[in-house]
């Protein structure tokens, strides 16, 4: 005689033909979830890609990652990193996130339409690396992505040699010390050939490698926005506070050739990279310099005004309101096709103070 048995999903009540006609039973969560997608996915393909985007594209900028060092120690990198959570949840705490995790069918259209239509943004101090942990992570759906936002730094700074070596100075954030890159030309004439250089992370170009192995979908346009924040423009020096903010365009030149590099304008039918660069500067030295910052290769093609106000602490009512010009610009390529661009001239002067017999190892 076999021996009958129940599934855990089947009702073991007695056999309805021994004992009559028994009541149904009400369906199971699952036939009811089953009922619902496929009423759902019954509907036109424009009215669902309209519930996607009413549910899952934000307003405002998605972040992604915030945070910041809190300390940092004069022999080894920042100490204590402390993260921003409460302005990562907010922005998508009104978002029907539950979409991406529904059906085969479900997730695959919803996650098209939450990575086509919003800016994902990377604020506050990192190491580049929060951002290529999240682009491995989303995995095929990083072919969706169009938009993205990540707060640059200014680059850490190494003390150069005469015959081309490089030392780490106080103060540093990067994994290792690189050296010259092969893609920058040495300067024909330079004016040092011993001080202070940028040393730039190549975790940059990863990010740019990572974009274009997800550019599947032939002629689909990327925006990379790179915001360096208040007061620093590339290229250009500042004073604020009677401090010097000096950012050399090393770093700019090499985006622009990654992204010449990954990315071919002339293939019309190929996914393209448009990296656009975010400054603000108060609107005094915006005018005064403007003629100046499109002579190093940039090109302003935006902007907007508005206002940063001060706090005066122990001061109340005395906030000061500063008027400033926020712009975006772009990487002129003012060469011929296929010239490099030059390294930036070591410079003589720097702010950290090191004792010269010992550099990179005893210094305050």
């Amino acid at each position: 005689m076999a021996i009958r048995r129940f599934s855990p999903l089947q009702d073991p009540s007695p056999s309805p033909r021994r004992f009559g006609r028994r009541s149904p039973s009400p369906p199971s969560p699952f036939t009811c979830a089953n009922r619902a997608n496929s009423k759902f996915l019954s509907l036109p393909a424009e009215i669902r890609l309209n519930i996607y985007s009413f549910c899952l594209i934000s307003s405002s900028s998605i972040v992604v990652w915030s945070g910041n060092f809190e300390t940092y120690r004069s022999d080894k990198r920042p100490s204590r990193l402390q993260m921003h959570r409460e302005e990562m949840t907010s922005s998508t705490r009104n978002l029907a996130l539950g979409l991406l995790r529904c059906s085969t069918t479900v997730a695959a259209e919803s996650a098209r339409v939450f990575y086509r239509g919003n800016l994902f943004r990377f604020t506050g101090y990192h190491e580049y690396y929060p951002v290529i942990t999240w682009l491995d992570k989303l995995g095929k759906n990083r072919k969706y992505l169009e938009n993205l936002a990540i707060s640059v730094r200014r680059p850490d700074r190494a003390w150069q040699m005469p015959d081309g070596s490089r030392h780490q100075l106080a103060y540093t954030m990067s994994r290792g010390l690189s050296l010259h890159h092969p893609h920058l030309a040495p300067p024909e004439e330079p004016s040092y050939l011993e001080g202070e250089v940028d040393v730039v992370d190549p975790a940059l170009e990863t990010i740019i490698s990572l974009l274009s192995k997800s550019s599947s979908d032939g002629g689909r346009k990327m925006t990379l926005y790179l915001d360096t924040g208040y007061y620093i423009i590339p290229g250009i020096e500042l004073i604020i506070e009677e401090y010097t903010s000096l950012f050399s365009m090393d770093l700019p030149n090499l985006v622009e050739t990654w992204r010449t590099s990954y990315f071919f304008d002339d293939d019309p039918g190929a996914s393209s990279l448009d990296v656009v660069w975010k400054a603000e500067v108060s609107r005094e030295d915006f005018y005064d310099k403007r003629a100046l910052i499109q002579n190093v290769g940039w090109k302003i093609f935006e902007k907007q005004e508005a206002e940063r106000i001060y706090n005066c602490f122990g001061r109340p009512g005395e906030d000061e309101v500063i008027p400033t010009m926020r712009f975006l610009m772009r990487r002129d390529h003012l060469l011929a096709p296929g010239a490099p661009f030059m390294a930036a001239n070591a410079s003589p002067f720097t702010d950290v103070y090191i004792k010269p017999e010992k550099f990179g190892n005893d210094y305050y």
